[in-house]
This record gives C-alpha cells, sequence and structure tokens, in this order.
C-alpha cells in the first residue's frame, strides 16, 4: 500500500540554526524556509538524494509543534511520512486495520500542495505516521534527480536537490562555483 519514505520530519526549537548545522556541519542544500500558518509552521526542507528531512519550527504557541517542543526542548523527530498513490483508499484500509486517523479522517493540503492525513502514534508503533498523495508514488523503477543543481540557503556550494519519480539523465560538473556554470557547460 504505501510507497517510499518521503521524508522524516524533525521538530526544532530554532530554525535557522538547525538550517546552519545541516548546511555546515553536513554539507547539505537546505531550502530557505516557508510558512505554513494553514499548519502552524515554518519549514525548510534538507534534499538528500534518496530523501527529505523537514525542518519544522511553531509559528506560534498553539501550533501542535509547540506542544511537542514543550515536551522535547532540544527537538526531534516527529513524524515520517509515506507516500501512496491513494490517499482515500490508503485512509480506508489503515483505517480497517484499527489504526486511527488524526482529525476527522479528511485530507489536508501539505506542503507541496498535495494531500496528506496523519495517523495516531499510539496505532503505529509509538510513531507519528503521516501519508502523503503522489500519483508517481509507487513508480519505483522511475527514480531520478528532481531538479539538477541549486545553491544552497546558505552556502555557494552546488548540490543536489533530491529524488523524484520522473526519470531524467542528469550530468552535473560538481567543480563548477555556480549552478549557472552547469548550465552553460551542457
Amino acid at each position: 500500500m504505501i510507497g517510499n519514505l518521503n521524508h522524516i520530519a524533525i521538530a526544532v526549537p530554532d530554525l535557522e540554526a538547525a538550517i546552519k548545522q545541516y548546511e555546515k556541519t553536513f554539507g547539505a542544500f537546505v531550502t530557505s524556509p516557508t510558512d505554513l500558518p494553514q499548519h502552524g509552521i515554518r519549514l525548510a526542507i534538507v534534499n538528500l538524494l534518496n530523501t527529505k528531512i523537514e525542518l519544522m519550527t511553531p509559528l506560534d504557541n498553539t501550533s501542535p509543534i509547540a506542544k511537542f517542543l514543550e515536551r522535547n526542548p532540544v527537538g526531534g523527530i516527529h513524524h515520517l511520512s509515506y507516500v501512496v498513490p491513494d490517499i482515500i483508499a490508503a485512509r480506508d484500509q489503515l483505517k480497517n486495520a484499527g489504526i486511527q486517523v488524526i482529525g476527522d479522517g479528511t485530507p489536508q493540503m501539505g506542503y507541496h500542495d498535495t494531500r496528506v492525513l496523519f495517523f495516531n502514534p499510539k496505532d503505529c508503533l509509538g510513531v507519528l505516521i503521516e501519508l502523503q498523495e503522489t500519483k508517481a508514488a509507487v513508480q519505483k523503477d522511475r527514480v531520478a534527480v528532481k531538479s539538477a543543481v541549486h545553491t544552497g540557503h546558505h552556502s555557494n556550494k552546488p548540490s543536489l536537490e533530491g529524488v523524484d519519480g520522473i526519470g531524467i539523465n542528469v550530468n552535473v560538473d560538481f567543480k563548477s562555483k555556480t549552478p549557472k556554470d552547469n548550465l552553460e557547460k551542457n
């Protein structure tokens, strides 16, 4: 039923500090922060070749992430997100298996304008599970780089953005100083 792991979400008390750690310490590309007021969070995405890490911080005290950080002041893993081709079918299958959906069961719009649902950690081995609908979710044989080169939020190092199910071959020269240099060579 579920496809690939889409992302691991980590709640952090200081988003800018977390971004700097992932960029400077781990050498990862991190997107610029984005506010999602409908979810009460500000987030940035760490793009890796095989998945993403979603760094989240609350916009205010009413956010579920604020409550999470009250219990875990240094932050921590908040949820795992998996992709599914049909979120309603997946929801119904999990409900029939006794897994409780959080909320009324109506999918909400997530960060990438995809429908998402969350499932109770008490029914999922202590882990909050998010399902994210994407029609390309189960095309395991068609994995390719989504975007060839990006310049990091706080750095000028070229880096790969991530993986998507679309099938594009990309040749990147990592000795180039900017993404534009790579485009001019190809």
